[in-house]
């Protein structure tokens, strides 16, 4: 269940947040803490009102071990009867908020194999608060991603910053963790939101045809001796036809901005796309959380198979 407060993505004209500051905002808001409703009474009752006030209004309401939000990140877990020992999942979701994405990265963390991972990954999924997002090339390759980002906002800064919070030091924790929470959590979120839309937004004009499934995967590269991954792989289904790729994408949830060698990267992996799964060109789609340079604007108004998506457009347009 979503909410337009916390900054969940509608169809256009449903939730149109404006200006560039308000979908900035909105996608903090909804980066940390998703869109369950409870919340906005649990976070004080309103939130902050622009972007100047955000700090100061997590470390009150998010890092304030006085806060009805404080212990909601854990409690999701252990107040779930089917969860016989929550210790080793908790050990999980840390793996998973760490960015470790697939199985055999989580194991490596947890220092166990993966074939004892199935009854946590599975009791995790069944609860809803991790999703198994399938590789777009290859089956039975999957990721994982945190479905619920208010555990991953406790595993990464209230779970390890405990004992700093509760003797008073919210701002410096919140300060510090600057670099987690923009690898962490606002860059994953970015992706994760960025396939959401073409799936459930966008126009088919815009991902080049009927989106039936928007998942990510990885590629080989011969030239650069290495897999290069991809955020966003658009995949139609026509009837009585195989299933083709008609867009890639990529997603960058950082302070800067989207430059043409990001467009150029997305160009040399559209040519490793395996030739049995392609049908027309496939559009590049490249979501930039902060905009795009004059330069990649001028490169993408030149050409009929690029798509520039915004914050404001990703909340407000198709």
């Amino acid at each position: 269940m979503t909410s337009a407060w916390f900054g969940n993505p509608k169809a256009p004209g449903r939730s149109r947040p404006g200006r560039a500051q308000s979908a900035e905002l909105a996608f903090r808001l909804h980066a940390l803490l998703g869109g369950t409703p409870a919340y906005l009474e649990m976070s004080g009752g309103s939130p902050p009102s622009s972007t100047a006030d955000f700090d100061d209004w997590v470390a009150r309401w998010l890092l304030n071990p006085a806060s009805a939000m404080f212990r909601e990140g854990s409690l999701l877990l252990r107040e779930e009867s089917s969860i016989s020992d929550p210790t080793s999942y908790a050990a999980t979701l840390a793996a998973l908020s760490a960015g470790n994405r697939r199985r055999s990265e989580i194991a490596s963390a947890l220092g166990r194999p993966s074939s004892a991972l199935g009854h946590l990954l599975s009791g995790l999924r069944d609860i809803g608060l991790i999703d198994q997002v399938d590789d777009a090339l290859r089956e039975k390759r999957s990721m994982y991603r945190i479905a619920e980002p208010v555990v991953r906002f406790h595993q990464l800064l209230i779970q390890r910053h405990e004992p700093e919070l509760v003797i008073g030091r919210a701002g410096r924790v919140w300060a510090g963790s600057a670099d987690t929470v923009a690898g962490k959590i606002y860059g994953p979120h970015f992706e994760d939101l960025a396939r959401e839309w073409c799936f459930e937004h966008a126009d088919p004009e815009t991902v080049g045809g009927v989106a039936a499934r928007v998942r990510p995967t990885e590629i080989a590269c011969r030239e650069h001796r290495q897999g290069h991954e991809i955020d966003i792989v658009v995949t139609e289904s026509p009837s009585f036809s195989a299933e083709r790729i008609t867009a890639i994408g990529e997603a960058k949830g950082t302070n800067t901005a989207m430059n043409v060698p990001h467009l150029q990267r997305l160009e040399h992996l559209r040519g490793l796309l395996p030739a049995a799964k392609v049908g027309p060109l496939p559009k590049l789609l490249l979501f930039g959380r902060s905009g795009f340079t004059e330069r990649l604007r001028r490169a993408a108004d030149a050409r009929v198979d690029v798509e520039l998506v915004d914050l404001d457009r990703l909340y407000t347009g198709s």
